[in-house]
C-alpha cells in the first residue's frame, strides 16, 4: 500500500539509504547483544519488502511495454552477476579485512544504489491515492487484494507460484543437509553448489535477453517449472560436486526464465494506480509461503533423508507446473 502512496523512486532511495544505516550498524551492535543483530536483520528484510515490490512497479513506469521482458531480463542479469562478483570477494574480504570493514563495505554498496536511483530521471504518475486518510488506506488494501483475488489472470497465477514456492523453499535447505552428509563436505561445497545454481541463473537471463521478442510468457512458466523439477530430482541422485553441477546449472537457467517471465506478465496485466499494492499483496503471500517451506525442509531433514526430501520437492515444483498447464490463463498468457 506504501508503494503507491508514495513516489517510488523516493521510497527506494529511503530503504537503500535505511539498509546502508542498518548494515554499518550490525558490527557495533554484535559485540553488545545478539538479539538486537536479530532486530537489525528484521528491519533490513522488512525495507528490502518495500523496495523490492517498488522497484518491480517502477519498471513498467520507465520502459516501454514491447521492451519489458528484456528490461527485467537485464535487470536480473545485472543483480545476479553483482550477487556472483559478491560471493566472490566475500571471502576475500574477511580473510585480507576485518569483519567490520566488510560490513562497512556492504553498507556503501547501498549509498551508491541509492545515488544511482537519484541520478535517474523518472516522473512518478499522478495516481490521486497521496494524502488520504487511514480510512482510505483500509479500503486500499481492499483493493489490491480484491483484485488479486478478483482477476483470475492473477489469482490462477498467484496459484501456481505459491505451490511453486512450496517446494523451492525446501531446495535451499535440503541443499545444505545434501551437501553435508551426501557429498561429505561442508559450507564451501554448499557455497559451490548455491554459486553454480547463481551461474546458471546469470546465464539465462542472459539469454533472455536475446530471445525476449520469441519468448511465449505462459510456456516459458510451465516450462521452466517442469525443468526445475526434474533438475531437483536429478540433483537428488548425484555422487559429487561435479556431478550436481550439470542439473543444478540448468536449474539456475529454468529459475531465471520462469522468474523473468512471472514478472514481466504481472507488470503487464496489472493497473499502474495499484500496481505497488498488488505485487506487495503477492509478495507477501508467495514470500510467507517460501519462508514456511525452508523451515519445513529444515525440520524434516532431521527425520527423513535428504535424497527422499529432494525429490518429494521436485514434485512439488513439477506439479506446480501441470497447475500452470491446467491454469487456462496461464497456459495462454
Amino acid at each position: 500500500m506504501v508503494v503507491d502512496r508514495l513516489d517510488k523512486r523516493r521510497l527506494m532511495i529511503v530503504m537503500d539509504i535505511a539498509r546502508a544505516a542498518l548494515v554499518a550498524c550490525v558490527p557495533v551492535v554484535a559485540t553488545h547483544s545478539l538479539p538486537a543483530v536479530y532486530a537489525l536483520s528484521f528491519l533490513m528484510a522488512t525495507a528490502g519488502v518495500l523496495f523490492d515490490p517498488a522497484r518491480l512497479a517502477i519498471l513498467p513506469e520507465i520502459v516501454p511495454p514491447k521492451r519489458l521482458l528484456r528490461a527485467n531480463s537485464l535487470l536480473s542479469t545485472g543483480e545476479n552477476l553483482t550477487e556472483i562478483l559478491g560471493w566472490a570477494s566475500a571471502g576475500l574480504l574477511l580473510a585480507s579485512l576485518s569483519t567490520t570493514v566488510a560490513f562497512q563495505l556492504d553498507a556503501v554498496t547501498f549509498g551508491v544504489s541509492a545515488v544511482a536511483l537519484g541520478l535517474m530521471r523518472y516522473r512518478e504518475p499522478d495516481h490521486g491515492t497521496r494524502g488520504h486518510t487511514a480510512r482510505s488506506f483500509g479500503r486500499e488494501l481492499r483493493e489490491g487484494f480484491g483484485l488479486l483475488l478478483s482477476d483470475r489472470r492473477l489469482r490462477e497465477n498467484t496459484v501456481m507460484i505459491v505451490v511453486c514456492t512450496a517446494g523451492l523453499g525446501a531446495v535451499y535447505p535440503l541443499t545444505f543437509f545434501f551437501a553435508l552428509h551426501v557429498l561429505d563436505g561442508g559450507a564451501g561445497t554448499f557455497s559451490a553448489l548455491e554459486a553454480v545454481v547463481g551461474a546458471g541463473f546469470f546465464i539465462g537471463s542472459l539469454a533472455l535477453v536475446a530471445l525476449a521478442p520469441q519468448v511465449h510468457k505462459g510456456r516459458a512458466m510451465i516450462g521452466g517449472l517442469a525443468v526445475m523439477g526434474a533438475c531437483i530430482a536429478v540433483f537428488a541422485v548425484s555422487w559429487s560436486v561435479w556431478s550436481a553441477a550439470v542439473p543444478l546449472a540448468i536449474f539456475g537457467i529454468a529459475n531465471a526464465v520462469v522468474l523473468i517471465a512471472v514478472d514481466t506478465y504481472l507488470q503487464e496485466i496489472v493497473p499502474h494506480s495499484i500496481r505497488g499494492r498488488v505485487l506487495a499483496m503477492r509478495f507477501t503471500i508467495t514470500q510467507g509461503m517460501y519462508a514456511f517451506s525452508v523451515l519445513l525442509g529444515a525440520a524434516l531433514a532431521g527425520v527423513f533423508r535428504a535424497p527422499a526430501l529432494l525429490i518429494a520437492a521436485g514434485a512439488v515444483l513439477s506439479l506446480s507446473s501441470l497447475t500452470g498447464l491446467i491454469l487456462p490463463t496461464v497456459r495462454d498468457s
